[in-house]
């Protein structure tokens, strides 16, 4: 940094520095015997404005002394190189034939006073005091305002850096919260599908309301669903919506789709992900289609595979699949129950069909079904309620 810029900044000494520029020996003699007596000054006399311009751009200066009348100019025209290279340095113009355009122009360019001669010692040094005083006042102030600018931007970083954080923090919770709120979703969702499934009385019906359950919560679309046999697995239950599940479409499936998502547990296609993924024989039915699968397993044995497709203009959004996936263990765990009550001993009573008094004559009446829910009517033959 140089020197000039270093200047620039307040200077607050215990020994000020004053330039004495006065072409007369005698006096510039007397005034810096008097300023390093009496105010501990560290006093640089010269005699011209080059050596005082010399000083002024190398040097910290406090207090500018200088005759108007110099050899080579104008002492007054020290001013203008002082104020810019020192600030808040004062100054003292003195001169021999003192007038008012000199004190104005004096006072216009900054100085603290204009002094005429002849004058006292003690006249100078109690100039030469007071206008230190105010140079170190000035400076002071300009230090407490530094510090406070310095205070404020370090205060404007810690502000800025706190509501960076708080930001963060902030997108963080509603992250959280949002994540928590998906996830509770989620859980009602899977609730809601377990206690469908729980109210089956056997496995058509625990068919006929997981499907059910499927199109209320993604909208029409055709679903196959696939029960594991003995050698493989075999289409337990479909739905039509747009796309029949004529035996072709059924086989292509089987040897298709049904192996992939076995294989990878879940799929989720479209476009021509979906048409890239598809054999040959599947590709004459479902190019276009939007698919979602999931594997059902319960204890590790595989039971049951869902498939879901429709046309790819009402593409099954990520939310869709999360939840097609979320409820496959569900649906196994259900599934095995309703085959270990189909397996086992069954209640023999005719589940609400009337029966004829023993050793009656009586026509034989009518067998009645029992009104069942809402999410039978695919097993009823009826159309959707919804």
């Amino acid at each position: 940094m140089s020197l000039i810029a270093e200047s620039k900044s307040p200077v607050i000494s215990a020994s000020p520095t004053v330039l004495v520029v006065e072409d007369e020996t005698d006096i510039r003699d007397l005034i810096a015997t008097a300023l390093q007596r009496d105010l501990n000054c560290r006093v640089r006399a010269v005699p011209s404005l080059r050596q005082a311009r010399r000083i002024l751009a190398t040097e910290p200066v406090e207090l500018l002394v200088a005759d108007i009348g110099l050899p080579d100019g104008d002492g007054m025209s020290l001013l203008k190189a002082l104020r810019s290279r020192h600030p808040y340095s004062q100054a003292i113009i003195i001169t021999g034939k003192p007038s008012m355009e000199d004190a104005v122009t004096a006072m216009r360019y900054g100085a603290a006073d204009l002094l005429a001669k002849p004058f006292t010692a003690e006249t100078l040094i109690e100039h030469a005091r007071r206008a230190i005083r105010r140079q170190q006042l000035a400076a002071k102030d300009e230090v407490r305002i530094e510090k406070l600018k310095t205070a404020v931007r370090r205060l404007n970083e810690s502000r800025r850096m706190v509501a960076r954080k708080v930001d963060l923090l902030c997108n963080d919770l509603v992250g959280a919260y949002g994540e928590l709120a998906k996830q509770l979703d989620q859980v009602r969702t899977q609730e809601g599908f377990r206690s469908l499934l729980a109210a089956a009385k056997d496995l058509e019906q625990l068919l006929c309301h997981a499907m059910d359950w499927m199109l209320r919560q993604h909208g029409y679309c055709n679903i196959a669903v696939w029960l594991a046999g003995q050698d493989q697995f075999q289409l337990g239950a479909y739905m039509k919506h747009t796309i029949a599940g004529d035996p072709p479409l059924i086989e292509a499936m089987r040897q298709g789709m049904l192996r992939r998502v076995i294989r990878e547990g879940f799929v989720h296609l479209e476009g021509e992900e979906a048409a890239g993924a598809l054999t040959a024989a599947e590709n004459r039915f479902l190019r276009g289609q939007t698919i979602v699968g999931t594997h059902c397993t319960y204890l590790g044995e595989s039971l049951a595979v869902l498939i879901l497709y429709r046309e790819g203009a009402r593409p099954f959004t990520a939310a869709d699949a999360e939840v097609i996936k979320s409820i496959g263990p569900i649906f196994a765990v259900a599934l095995a129950a309703a085959v270990r009550v189909e397996g086992g001993e069954h209640d023999e009573s005719d589940g609400g069909l009337a029966e004829p008094d023993d050793g009656a004559d009586m026509p034989e009446k009518p067998r009645k079904r029992k009104k069942t829910s809402d999410a039978d009517w695919w097993k009823n033959g009826e159309p959707p309620p919804f």
